[in-house]
């Protein structure tokens, strides 16, 4: 294995195009961050974060069309999936008045 992959962290130098600059300048500004190199690993996490939450929505939306074609008029399958939709709405409301607080 590649021994540089073990490490935390890389420095990179990079040229930044010019609306890409402002906008991590605004939000150092606005004291989102303490500084540029904070913004743009910041906003790199929030990306990574966002596909990957797409990429498992996409799996999971994957899976239920499969169990969908497969037992669509099933009762227990659409009991289950009714719950399980339940749940995400009560933690999603939940996600959000922990973020309201």
């Amino acid at each position: 294995m590649d021994g540089s992959r073990n490490q935390n962290s890389k420095q990179v130098g990079v040229r930044l195009p010019g609306h890409l600059y402002r906008w991590l300048r605004e939000k150092v500004e606005r004291g989102e961050y303490a500084n540029m190199a904070q913004s743009v690993v910041g906003e790199l996490t929030r990306a990574r974060a966002l596909e990957e939450r797409r990429e498992e929505e996409r799996r999971r939306t994957a899976v239920t069309y499969e169990i969908d074609d497969e037992l669509q008029d099933d009762p227990l399958i659409m009991l289950i999936n009714e719950r399980v939709e339940e749940i995400r709405r009560d933690l999603r409301e939940e996600v959000r008045r922990w973020r309201n607080r």
